[in-house]
Order: C-alpha cells, then sequence, then structure tokens
C-alpha cells in the first residue's frame, strides 16, 4: 500500500511539472523564432538597400543611353545625307558607281529629301 501511496505522489508530482516543461518548450521555440525573423528582417534590409543602389545605377544608364540615342539619331540623319549625296555623284557620274546601292534603292534615295542636322555636343554641361 506505501509504494501505491509513493507512486500516486509520484504521479502528481510529475503531472505537475510536466505542463511546465511544455510551456517552457513553446516559450524557447518562440523566441528562437523571433530570433529567426530578426535575422531575416536585417538581410532583407540589406537586400532593399542593395536594390536601391541598383535602382540609383539603372536610372543613371537610363539618361546616358538616352543622351546617347539623341547623338546617335544624329549621325543617321548626317550618315542619310552622306548617301544621297554619294547617290547623287553616281547617278552624276553612272561609272564610278561609288553607292552600292541598286536601282530601286537610288529610286528611292531620290525621291526623299532629308536635311543634315549638326553634331551635337558631347559635353554634358550644355
Amino acid at each position: 500500500m506505501k509504494s501505491r501511496i509513493s507512486y500516486i505522489i509520484f504521479l502528481a508530482l510529475m503531472s505537475t511539472l510536466l505542463p511546465g516543461c511544455i510551456v517552457q518548450d513553446i516559450n524557447d521555440q518562440i523566441v528562437l523564432s523571433n530570433e529567426n525573423l530578426t535575422g531575416i528582417g536585417d538581410r532583407l534590409g540589406a537586400i532593399d538597400s542593395s536594390l536601391t543602389q541598383v535602382g540609383g545605377t539603372l536610372s543613371s544608364m537610363d539618361e546616358q543611353l538616352s543622351a546617347l540615342q539623341t547623338q546617335l539619331d544624329a549621325t543617321n540623319a548626317h550618315l542619310a545625307s552622306l548617301r544621297k549625296t554619294i547617290n547623287n555623284i553616281d547617278s552624276t557620274i553612272p561609272f564610278l558607281k561609288l553607292s552600292g546601292d541598286d536601282e530601286e534603292a537610288q529610286a528611292e534615295l531620290q525621291g526623299t529629301e532629308t536635311v543634315p542636322t549638326p553634331f551635337p555636343t558631347t559635353d554634358p554641361n550644355q
């Protein structure tokens, strides 16, 4: 009988200690999750700042490409004018054949009028 009473007391003590262990384990896991979330938040902050820098670089490159497009458009107009001049020389002196264009391309160029534009300056301050 004495062993049964001690067994019941042992079970009663264990039942009071057992829920505390589970609660403590849950608390430890929540603390660990919070630490992991803080680390993830720090990494996301670093990624965000890197993406901001990349965005600034892309904006700068876009501005440079826009300026380059302006220069390329002006160069294209000059080359079209030069091509028309060469075709005019070819039509005046046919045996030179400087342009290398066929008759259809020459007729197409003679039908259009291009006005050369001046080269833009490469100085960004102007």
